[in-house]
């Protein structure tokens, strides 16, 4: 095919072309105020104003195809004989964007595996940091977040940036676990503390509930002792007998009262009492409490 244009001047078309366009003014001035079509003689001129600007429009639309005619034939002609070189230049390319799609996807899987085990070093040298500090207590996780700071991000290539990031990460939350860990292990300090206190109250309660309670027995001792020492009470004076007839005699006093007990209630009183002398020698009226069960002795 020839790639030629058509050589036209285009002087005739235009001519009729310009005449279409100098008629344009006078059909503005006759038409281009719409009617009262209402009225017989605007109908009429409505319709005649119709049909000839239809007469125009059609007749300037087929000379417009006409003169337009050869060039759209040139351009039919130009776009088939384009698409056919674009096709042959598709053939020659083609294959070297297979070619070049087929390395690109080799070099990007090498570069996903490579990135892959990287990753995997990543997990193992870094972030396993925070696996090996589960269960350590203070002093440990400080012996861990120093050896921390030794990490080496060199040679992760790609994943360099990855690298520093997960270090900056470890670094940040052993430092943190370590904060909770003192804490805890504060806390841990102040109860035990406590429940020691605890425990010293309730032990000094008790001893002073067993000292109370002997006290209390060794006071009862006593006064069973001191009733069992005690004297008879003296007899008041008989009364004098009413005059009778013949005087009697005088009633024979009353036999000091006393108390029998067995054998074994004895020498109960006899270990109680060498008891009482016992604490007495170890200075029991020193001890908490002692002032106290005296006054309650005394009273009773």
């Amino acid at each position: 095919m020839t790639n030629a244009a058509p050589n036209t001047d285009y002087k005739g078309e235009l001519v009729e072309l310009d005449a279409v366009e100098k008629a344009l003014a006078g059909l503005r001035e006759q038409y281009g105020t719409v009617p009262d079509v209402r009225t017989k003689e605007g109908y009429t001129l409505c319709k005649a104003g119709i049909k000839e600007l239809t007469t125009y429009r059609t007749s300037t639309d087929k000379l417009r195809k006409e003169i337009t005619q050869p060039h759209r034939d040139f351009i039919e002609r130009v776009n088939g004989y384009g698409k056919d070189l674009i096709e042959k230049l598709r053939d020659i390319e083609q294959p070297l964007k297979d070619a070049k799609q087929h390395e690109d996807e080799r070099a990007e899987r090498e570069k996903q595996e490579r990135i892959a085990k990287l990753q995997h070093t990543i997990d193992v040298n870094i972030w396993s940091y925070l696996d090996t500090a589960e269960g350590l207590d203070s002093t440990g996780l400080a012996e861990l977040h120093d050896s921390a700071t030794q990490i080496n991000v060199e040679g992760y290539f790609d994943l360099t940036k990855e690298a520093e990031d997960a270090k900056g990460q470890v670094l940040a939350q052993l430092s943190e676990r370590h904060g909770q860990a003192l804490e805890r292990e504060r806390l841990a300090a102040d109860q035990a503390e406590i429940d020691a206190e605890r425990r010293r109250l309730r032990e000094e309660a008790e001893q002073r509930e067993a000292d109370q309670r002997e006290l209390e027995s060794l006071r009862r001792e006593k006064a069973e002792r001191e009733a069992a020492e005690a004297p008879a009470p003296k007899q008041p004076p008989a009364p004098k007998p009413a005059p009778r007839p013949a005087p009697q005699p005088e009633p024979l006093p009353a036999a000091a009262k006393t108390v029998t007990i067995t054998v074994a209630e004895y020498q109960q009183l006899l270990a109680d009492q060498a008891k009482l002398h016992a604490l007495e020698a170890m200075g029991v009226d020193n001890w908490s409490g002692y002032a106290d069960a005296m006054q309650e002795l005394n009273a009773a």
